[in-house]
């Protein structure tokens, strides 16, 4: 299941961040920091996947699994509107 980066929305599988990446790496992306693809890069305006990531992650804290099934739901009902920029 995809995990989608809390600033710019950008999908990564949810193995990766739990286990590929550096430690510091996996705090600054739930944190909502930013991950490889926007760190040290402005991000003009923020996906509504990205704005859902957020809201995950503020009600469901550190269930990771929840947040990428809830994440997953919120990509069915949505279809197309979870993409746009």
């Amino acid at each position: 299941m995809d995990v989608y980066c809390p600033r710019c929305g950008e999908p990564y599988d949810l193995y990766y961040i739990q286990h590929e990446i550096t430690t510091e790496e996996r705090k600054d992306f739930w944190a909502g920091k930013g991950c490889q693809s926007c760190r040290g890069k402005e991000v003009a305006k923020r996906p509504f996947r990205a704005q859902i990531s957020a809201v995950l992650r503020d009600v469901l804290g550190d269930d990771v699994d929840g947040i990428a099934a809830q994440t997953e739901d919120a990509e069915a009902m949505l279809g197309e509107g979870f993409w746009e920029k």
